[in-house]
């Protein structure tokens, strides 16, 4: 079949369809002509999600087939939004949000058109699939068999290894993703595999378990390849670089030579992957097209970003230096003051309208560990509040109140109001799973919930009549009131998707609808810094590096983190090297190389002012010297 060619004619349409964006230089221009398959490797903040985007509203005018689609794959949901809300901004790219299209996550295609079917196939059906959900199931089953929980007592690597149980090739084959697992001939093989196939049969799952059901379903029905290949002739993937070598090799088992497939990303942001040979992970390819200049930040920034980088070229930052880098160096009784110093400096340096356009972020590359180093270990050390367990699939809370207790105003730049509609679709499915809606089989969040519906054909008008009211209603969560209003609503517009016999009675006994142990506003407080001075404030945002992947801060804070396994620290390994002290070992272990990916994706996210923060044992005078000689500000904290 023939593809659509995109020519230099309808680049010049580009100032109309994106009169936002510039795609004038040579690096995107090439990108946006590219026709056959093919690799992209571009910079941090040099918009590559945006170019494909605009390349998508570009196919969308000239797309032909009406039983054929374009698929495009990403890891973070922040990709696939963006992609969306401008696809979505035309006539033309609207037609690309349904049918024959398909755009979401890589996790969602798998599910969606193998390994549900897989399960089908088994007479197996989903709850839920979750890796703490899971996890924390498996625990509790363990905890029942006497033999197992005695040995979870003596090896703390018990319990992490029965709570990552998970299947493995087409074979279905038991693993561990946190840890091996005891020898078939063991005695306690089999328990395991009674608490794995338990957990199966109830419809409980981890994200890497439906991996295995799409390889088994290919691997029983090769035909499969043919036809998926068929149906989506024109295959992008953004975010490549944290496809792990498992998905690496099912997609290549998926797509034939026949489908286009242009893969973007960034090598030196890989920091999410499985098990496998990372020696055979394909990207970027030798022949990649670069786009290699950042519109996110200035040379300032570039220069620490591209001391990080683990290959490819230096980082040319394009934008104006607004603050010069900083480097806070704190005494371990002092670790946890070094956010509210970081929001002080902030202050400083910013209006409040700069604060009202972007967030301000402090992110850790861990957030917890039983390491008996000195502070400066994990995010918890930092800021001991922040709740490890209250965010689910998505990086979305799993509280359904924590959902709807949203501030009473919203950012002028529809930030927050994008949030609380994000929110409210999480706590719909929320809902609908708790009520077990055969509709919602095996989706993870609700980002795919208008679409699934839609592709069912099921109306989803009432279902978007909901989110708009949970969405606009500021605090439902907070107080009984609320509560009962939004149970409600939520009874009134989801009722066609109820099963039946769902009475009003029964549904509002649902155990989601159960009254918060803590008030949800603080729950989310513990994961906000207030700072507060001179009757100005600034909220820090705390979170993990990957947990704000793909994001642009205004200003960030990277925090140093003990890395597993190489129980080194990575700012320790990594300031020597920004400092000009010593060059990075070529032959440096991948568990290290992954710290400094991990400091490559934090020191990117801002577009104004980075600051690093190391306890003040780790770091050396020397070094500190060669960075203020370099012009960073050097702040300590005694």
């Amino acid at each position: 079949m023939s593809i659509p060619v995109i020519t230099g004619d309808d680049l010049a349409e580009l100032q109309y369809l994106a009169p936002d964006l510039d795609f004038t230089d040579a690096e995107r221009q090439a990108v946006l002509l590219a026709t056959g398959s093919g690799d992209v490797n571009a910079a941090p903040g040099s918009g590559k999600t945006t170019v494909l985007a605009a390349k998508l509203l570009l196919l969308a005018r000239k797309w032909p087939y009406d039983q054929r689609g374009i698929c495009v794959l990403s890891h973070t949901n922040v990709a696939r939004e963006e992609i969306q809300r401008r696809l979505g901004a035309t006539a033309e790219g609207a037609r690309l949000l349904a049918y024959p299209h398909f755009i979401g996550t890589i996790h969602g295609f798998v599910d969606r058109f193998l390994a549900l079917p897989a399960l089908r196939s088994l007479g197996l059906s989903v709850d839920v699939i979750d890796d703490e959900v899971f996890a924390n199931k498996a625990i509790a089953l363990a905890m029942k068999k006497p033999s197992l929980w005695g040995w979870a007592q003596k090896d703390e690597g018990v319990k992490p290894m029965v709570g990552g149980l998970v299947y493995r090739g087409p074979d279905l084959v038991l693993g561990s993703e946190e840890g091996t697992i005891p020898k078939a001939t063991s005695k306690t093989y089999p328990l395991l595999e009674e608490i794995k196939l338990q957990l199966t049969q109830a419809g409980v799952f981890r994200y890497a378990d439906m991996f295995a059901f799409a390889e088994m379903l290919l691997e029983q029905s090769p035909a499969i390849k043919e036809r998926v290949s068929r149906r989506f002739p024109l295959v992008y993937i953004d975010e490549m670089q944290d496809t792990s070598w498992e998905q690496e090799a099912l997609l290549s088992r998926l797509f034939d030579d026949s489908v286009v497939v242009q893969r973007f990303g960034d090598v030196n942001q890989r920091i999410l992957g499985g098990d496998g040979d990372f020696s055979k992970l394909s990207f970027p390819a030798e022949a990649a097209l670069p786009i290699s200049t950042s519109k996110r930040f200035g040379p300032g920034i570039a220069a620490v970003v591209s001391g990080v980088r683990v290959g490819g070229a230096p980082v040319t930052g394009t934008a104006a230096d607004v603050h010069p880098p900083m480097l806070v160096t704190y005494a371990t009784k002092r670790v946890g003051d070094v956010v509210e110093l970081f929001g002080h400096h902030v202050l400083d340096r910013f209006d409040d309208a700069a604060l009202h356009r972007r967030p301000v972020k402090a992110l850790c590359a861990r957030k917890q560990s039983d390491a008996k180093q000195a502070p400066g270990r994990t995010l918890l050390d930092y800021w001991p509040a922040y709740l490890e367990h209250s965010k689910g699939a998505g990086g979305r809370s799993d509280r359904l109140w924590a959902l709807l207790s949203q501030p009473a105003e919203p950012r002028v730049d529809g930030i927050s109001m994008h949030s609380r509609a994000v929110d409210a679709k999480r706590a719909a499915v929320l809902v609908l799973r708790a009520a077990k809606s055969p509709h919602i089989e095996g989706l993870r969040d609700g980002s795919q919930l208008l679409r699934r519906l839609a592709d069912a054909g099921q109306d989803a008008t009432d279902v978007r009549h909901l989110c708009r009211a949970l969405a606009l209603a500021p605090g439902l969560g907070a107080n009984e009131a609320g509560r009962s209003q939004a149970i409600d609503w939520f009874y009134q517009y989801l009722l066609p998707l109820l099963p039946a016999g769902m009475t009003v009675a029964k549904f509002q006994t649902l155990p989601v609808f159960a009254p918060p142990e803590k008030q949800p506003e603080q729950e989310a407080s513990q994961r906000l810094c207030q700072v507060m001075r001179e009757g100005r404030c600034v909220e820090v945002e705390i979170g993990t590096v990957a947990s704000m992947k793909g994001e642009t801060h205004l200003a960030t804070l990277v925090l140093e983190s003990l890395g597993h396994p190489s129980r080194r620290f990575d700012l320790a390994e990594a300031l020597p090297v920004l400092a000009g002290l010593k060059v990075r070992d070529p032959k440096m272990k991948e568990s290290i190389l992954s710290q400094f990916r991990n400091l490559y994706v934090g020191m990117s996210r801002p577009t104004s002012f980075l600051c690093l923060a190391i306890n003040q044992e780790r770091v050396t005078a020397d070094c500190v010297a060669a960075l203020q000689h370099q012009g960073w500000v050097v702040e300590p904290l005694v």
